[in-house]
């Protein structure tokens, strides 16, 4: 089994998976779209989404959508759903996924462990969807500084321009 490196053990134990991720303001969000959309990302909020669907990206147009009719008036949990979407700019950024399979499967592990329904909607997605989506999750899960840092350092190259 993989040891995993002390930063993704911070991630998934006591920064994220043991405890709901950290509350958040509307302006944090409003900061956090703001370097977004620095990178050349569009974000939109919708109100005519299907049922069910709280956010997404789309790499081509290099656009998030956020569905303002399907999110509750919390900042927390539209956190979380940015938080998943910027994930995927950051795999976008860098150009491939985030991490290499075997962490990945060992962030997993430990992530079941500790929230076992963590990744029960994979099955949603179709199987060549697994690892990024499950990446999104993990980022998903930590405090809001931590995503931002990750923000920097993954699209640091979109950042400079």
């Amino acid at each position: 089994m993989a040891r995993l490196p002390w930063g993704l053990v911070a991630l998934l134990m006591g920064l994220g998976w043991t405890s709901p991720v950290q509350a958040t303001t509307w302006s944090r969000i409003a900061e956090f779209l703001q370097l977004i959309e620095t990178t050349g990302v569009e974000a939109f909020v919708a109100n005519d989404c299907p049922s069910g669907l709280l956010g997404a990206f789309h790499d081509g147009r290099q656009v998030i959508l956020l569905c303002g009719n399907n999110l509750p008036d919390d900042p927390s949990p539209v956190w979380v759903v940015l938080a998943h979407e910027a994930a995927h700019v950051m795999q976008s950024c860098k150009g491939g996924t985030l991490l290499p399979p075997a962490l990945l499967s060992s962030g997993m592990d430990e992530a079941r462990r500790l929230q076992p329904d963590a990744f029960q909607d994979l099955n949603l997605y179709h199987s060549g969807q697994h690892h990024v989506e499950a990446e999104a999750r993990l980022v998903q899960a930590l405090p809001p500084d931590q995503v931002v840092t990750l923000f920097h350092t993954h699209c640091a190259s979109r950042l400079d321009q």
